[in-house]
């Protein structure tokens, strides 16, 4: 459980002081009643904590960077409540400055608790973050494997800028006469004096009939066995009216400084660990997936989506041939825009599944919970229940909305206590109150699961019963 010993009041703590320790008190017994609740806390809990495991996923944000200010002080004792309810946390969005995250650890206690994180991904994409994994070590065991994920070159994402002409001086199309390039799906745009321009890269299909005069250093490349001609100088002479320029035995070759690679890894390094919890082994994947807007950034979401959960699937029938009860799980923050959407679908391809203890909450993850972002999926695979002596066996699951108990608004905060005593702490007023408190805790809401980890009954069941 949390360490609270800094919250006790000292006899020489000025008044401010005290007052602050005893609002941050009654804030967290409001929010471990609310857990409490929220999980189905009872008095045979002991007995089932020892039979369950608790796993969950949070994308808390932008954790912690000097944004607004960063994290106060009680916001971080109300992360550790929270965390401390759980036995394994997948944790999104963790910056590189681990200093707060450390802190975080010290309240939750650092000999019962422990945490294993990524570098960061570099690049705009990867935003500089982490993903890390906290766990108690009376409950889970880091099992020695961990590893980014990164696709083989065959299998990598491709965008909108893949194999693109970039020769701004030598590259020129001719379209067919009366030709209207039009987009019908939705695109990303942004006002700009007046204008409307992109806010991400289009792709128009050209018509049939385009001419495209090439750039400079271009080529053209004939695969041996070509029939040519030699004149009486000796040079190769190639007839271009006896047979077509590009067909089956002749290519163009373009000039590689003229050609974009628009060949990706994921926007965010996928991170996977073994954890041993009783008799269950699990293999998880955490994931903050490529976010975008309009048509082309949906559309590279959903292709990260899509190779992850194949990428995960070989692994995971691979393994399932050594041991077949290693249990691959994915979860975290994938942009799932919604259950009927086809992100969704997606996340749902190569034998993975999101149970339905999860799937059918009717709320999002998201703080105005309207949307799908955050999930967790298993492996299905070619087998269907148990196998060997385990199974993937959920128990309890849902979504837990800290805002109903700390930094409230709205019919959740009586009298507008808790927007009054932050609103004076903001010290930037063009930052709402809303936006402002998702800096101290997060727009995202944990999600989690029980997962069953004592099979001893079945096993020796299994030997009783054996002819």
């Amino acid at each position: 459980m949390p360490m609270y010993a800094s919250l006790s009041i000292g006899k020489n703590d000025s008044d401010e002081i005290k007052a602050w320790k005893k609002r941050t008190a009654d804030r967290l017994l409001s929010l471990r009643k609310a857990l409490h609740e929220h999980l189905a806390v009872s008095s045979s809990d002991a007995q089932r904590r020892q039979q369950w495991l608790r796993l969950a996923t949070w994308n808390i944000r932008e954790f912690d960077s000097a944004k607004y200010g960063g994290r106060s002080r009680e916001a971080l004792f109300f992360i550790a409540e929270i965390i401390s309810h759980f036995d394994l946390v997948a944790l999104q969005e963790v910056r590189q400055d681990l200093k707060t995250l450390k802190v975080v650890m010290g309240i939750l206690g650092n000999n019962d608790w422990d945490y294993i994180a990524t570098d960061i991904t570099t690049g705009d994409s990867g935003n500089g973050e982490r993903m890390v994994f906290v766990y108690n070590k009376r409950m889970v065991g880091f099992t020695g494997i961990a590893g980014e994920v990164v696709l083989e070159q065959e299998e990598e994402i491709a965008d909108a800028l893949d194999r693109c002409f970039m020769d701004s001086a030598g590259l020129k199309l001719e379209l067919p006469l009366g030709t209207r390039l039009e987009q019908s799906e939705l695109v990303a745009l942004r006002k700009y004096r007046g204008k409307l321009l992109l806010k991400e890269n289009l792709q128009l299909p050209l018509p049939f009939g385009t001419k495209v005069v090439l750039p400079a250093g271009s080529s053209l490349v004939l695969k041996e066995g070509t029939e040519v001609a030699v004149s009486n100088e000796g040079n190769v002479l190639l007839d271009t009216t006896a047979m077509p320029i590009c067909g089956k035995d002749a290519f163009v070759q373009l000039d590689p400084k003229a050609l974009t690679k628009g060949k990706l890894q994921f926007a965010r390094s996928p991170f996977l660990v073994t954890f041993r919890s009783g008799w269950l082994k699990l293999m998880l994947c955490t994931v903050h997936i490529y976010y975008g807007s309009g048509n082309v950034g949906v559309k590279r979401r959903n292709e990260e989506i899509k190779k992850l959960t194949a990428f995960l699937s070989r692994r995971a029938m691979a393994e399932h041939d050594s041991d077949a009860e290693n249990f691959f799980f994915l979860l975290g923050d994938f942009n799932i825009i919604g259950k009927k959407h086809v992100t969704w679908q997606s996340l749902h391809s190569n034998g993975f599944k999101v149970p339905e203890q999860l799937a059918e909450i009717p709320e999002g993850s998201n703080v105005e919970r309207d949307k799908a972002y955050d999930q967790i999926a298993y492996w299905e695979g070619v087998e269907q229940g148990k196998r060997g002596s385990t199974a993937v066996d959920v128990g309890n699951a849902g979504i837990f909305d800290y805002y109903k108990e700390v930094f409230r608004e709205g019919s959740d905060d009586p009298g507008g206590e808790d927007e009054r005593y932050y609103t004076g702490k903001i010290k930037n007023p063009k930052v709402s109150y809303r936006e402002w408190r998702t800096y101290q805790m997060s727009d995202h809401l944990p999600m989690w699961l029980e997962l069953r980890t004592d099979f001893g009954n079945d096993y020796l069941d299994g030997i009783v019963s054996e002819t």
